[in-house]
């Protein structure tokens, strides 16, 4: 089911507005997996964190104030897609309600859709992930894991819950079906 720009029906027409995939996980989890299949699913602009934060930082430090100028690039570029009607793939941990509460307040202030959607798998196939050779932007490695493994906070809006050791195809489906419903 292509739906180009998350339209319903499938017509080349922009949806009715701007819909925002907010992912959640930890690292390992799965969320670029996740969200380079659904936006080659949707046309959807997908996010990075770690692929801004290498843009703007080459040799990253991961300060407080290095991150705060990635996520506030990273508002900035899902507030001009969205207000252009796109459907958007925000992906980082955003573990803390605290971490999302920018992301939800662009949303409300834009009129836009939302479908949030956490990314979990067991420790050890998490473990294993962060262990075998990977490409991407990611440097987590388990030493990230295991200081932020306590960290995530339930959401306060619905949210699809994924566990990434399984197909993703059911799931992938599920949140297309969503998109398609939030941009009308």
């Amino acid at each position: 089911m292509n739906l180009p720009h998350g339209t319903p029906d499938g017509n080349e027409r922009p949806p009715q507005r701007g819909v925002l995939v907010l992912l959640s996980g930890l690292p390992g989890s799965g969320k670029t997996t996740f969200a380079r299949a659904l936006a080659g699913r949707t046309k959807a602009r997908h996010f990075e964190s770690d692929a801004v934060r290498r843009t703007m930082f080459p040799a990253p430090s991961y300060t407080p104030r290095e991150s705060a100028r990635v996520f506030d690039e990273l508002e900035r570029l899902a507030e001009e897609a969205l207000a252009a009607r796109r459907v958007v793939i925000l992906d980082a941990t955003n573990l803390t309600e605290r971490d999302r509460r920018r992301f939800l307040a662009l949303v409300s202030r834009l009129g836009a859709g939302l479908v949030a959607v956490r990314l979990t798998a067991p420790d050890h196939v998490v473990r294993q992930r962060l262990t075998a050779p990977r490409t991407g932007y990611s440097e987590a490695g388990l030493e990230v894991f295991e200081q932020m493994r306590e960290r995530p906070e339930p959401f306060r809006v619905p949210t699809v819950v994924v566990d990434t050791r399984y197909p993703l195809e059911p799931s992938l489906e599920l949140v297309e079906r969503l998109v398609a419903q939030e941009a009308r």
